[in-house]
């Protein structure tokens, strides 16, 4: 009988060309919730990030709206696989917003 753990440790990975992944880092924890928070300046990061939450027992890794399916793939092969890696995605509706009030 196999014996589940409850999903508690979260890794969020966010992008910005200024994030430097040494330096921008949080953690937010309580009893039943632990996210570790990296700041990452482009995906190669993304995935030493990963790699190091892997050995922290981080079950699952979200990144931010800033990479692509790609780069979510290239952060899933970099951790072999080894748990659930998400990205955020827009509607078209949405990134048309975004596109109006960023420009």
């Amino acid at each position: 009988m196999e014996c589940k753990m409850p999903l508690q440790r979260y890794g969020f990975i966010v992008k910005s060309a200024d994030l430097e992944m040494f330096k921008h880092h949080a953690r937010l924890h309580s009893e039943n919730f632990d996210m570790s928070i990296a700041g990452v300046s482009d995906v190669a990061q993304a995935e030493l990030v990963a790699q190091e939450m892997i050995t922290k027992g981080i079950q699952l890794i979200e990144m931010c709206g800033g990479f692509t399916a790609e780069d979510a793939q290239r952060v899933r092969d970099a951790i072999n696989d080894h748990i659930p890696v998400g990205y955020v995605q827009y509607t078209d509706e949405e990134r048309a917003r975004l596109q109006r009030e960023l420009s």
